[in-house]
């Protein structure tokens, strides 16, 4: 089997292999044609950021299985990072569980890791799958659905501006980016959404809000789309592959004012409105009747560290202290071995190599999820599969709860 990185004018090798495994529309004879013509130096520099690794038989020819990777620059501990956003897994169902598509993450694993990537991440169709190659379960968000009726927000003023096909979506951005810019994993975008901003939203019935505070910032954004759940209408707001909506208050006086609006505008003709939040917005005495709300937690993709190194220079410790760690990661050895990192306020932390004793032994999967936030010091003896060799080790100054939530989706 040959594993290797597809040209860009190869791209309907992947086109071909999707829409067989997910089962959709395409014809391959224009696929092919629009891949091999000649491209322009800025649709050329675009492809650079998708990056597909093919497995194929050995006459370089016929193809098993694909795996691409969308370069983002994403949010970690203050600082911006590259991150690989791993989609389109996909194997064509002759050659099906034949290694294709470990070879293929593998490839982009290692190739992400030689390209100075720092983190990957994914949305999975089975968490244990992915496990297998470093990736561990991201954080949480709270998908919230609430009666119209029962929600009691406080009028606190502003205004309401409806957005339409062809205007000026940048408030959408602003407001994304106050939102976002201490949540880990989240990705700096150009544009608050290239669909938005290309595509008549209208003609899939979804309808875009910006509130302004009375300084007339943007502050919270809707968009939301009808829906039926069971006997109820909902005004749907959650951005998933099936929903690409929105709901983001950059704090409680937006977060009121979105459902002042919700309930004012649309109490007559929906019943509830439904929207995620991350768990550090406590919103709860602000919803209402709690008894009649639901509030469902949902896991928010996988992610992995691809460079231990660069992760543990730049995380942000509290206190002063040094711990070491001896990390398992089959698939990137670089990573592979007993990192020692010191830290002090107001000085960089020093990260070594070592070949001396550590104070945890754990993969990667487990170093990923607590360097990032998604667990904590406390959470250690509830991870089995993590040893704790030295008990009087402090690791609380490394590993605490952080927020994290990718909003976009590959």
């Amino acid at each position: 089997m040959i594993t290797r990185l597809l040209k860009p004018e190869e791209s309907w090798i992947w086109s071909k292999v999707m829409a067989v495994a997910f089962e959709y529309g395409l014809d391959i004879k224009k696929a092919k044609e629009e891949a091999e013509k000649e491209k322009t130096a800025e649709e050329l520099e675009k492809a650079k950021k998708d990056r597909c690794f093919a497995s194929f038989a050995d006459d370089n020819t016929t193809v098993y299985g694909c795996v691409n990777s969308h370069e983002y620059d994403c949010r970690f501990d203050g600082g911006v990072y590259k991150l690989g956003g791993v989609g389109g897994v996909s194997t064509l169902p002759p050659y099906r569980r034949k290694g294709a598509i470990r070879a293929c993450i593998t490839a982009s694993l290692q190739d992400m890791y030689k390209n100075d990537f720092t983190f990957s991440y994914l949305f999975p169709f089975s968490t244990e799958y992915y496990r297998k190659f470093g990736y561990e379960v991201a954080g949480v968000m709270n998908e919230w659905t609430l009666n119209l009726r029962d929600i009691k927000p406080r009028d606190v003023g502003g205004s309401m501006e409806q957005l339409f096909p062809g205007d000026d979506m940048s408030p959408l951005l602003e407001i994304y980016n106050k939102c976002f810019k201490d949540v880990n994993m989240s990705a700096l975008r150009d544009t608050y959404s290239e669909e938005l901003n290309e595509k008549n939203f209208m003609d899939d019935e979804r309808y875009v809000y910006v509130w302004r505070n009375d300084a007339g910032e943007p502050r919270g954004l809707m968009i939301s789309k009808k829906e039926k759940d069971g006997g109820k209408t909902l005004l749907n707001c959650t951005h998933m592959f099936g929903c690409r909506c929105g709901f983001l208050f950059c704090d409680a006086e937006a977060f009121n004012a979105l459902l002042f609006f919700a309930k004012s505008a649309f109490s007559s003709d929906y019943d509830a409105i439904r929207f995620a939040a991350l768990p550090q917005q406590s919103i709860t005495s602000l919803v209402g009747e709690n008894n009649e709300a639901e509030n469902k937690p949902y896991w928010n993709g996988m992610l992995r560290v691809v460079n231990v190194r660069r992760v543990l220079e730049n995380c942000r410790c509290f206190g002063e202290g040094t711990v070491s760690f001896r990390v398992h990661d089959e698939i990137i050895r670089e990573n592979d071995g007993t990192w020692k990192l010191t830290f002090a306020p107001g000085k960089s932390n020093t990260v070594t190599k070592t070949d001396g004793e550590a104070d945890l032994d754990m993969s990667i999967n487990h170093f990923s999820a607590l360097i990032c936030g998604i667990r904590t010091a406390q959470d250690i003896e509830w991870m089995p599969d993590v040893k704790v060799l030295n008990r009087t080790a402090d690791f609380s100054g490394v590993f605490y709860l952080k927020k994290n939530y990718m909003m976009d989706l590959f």
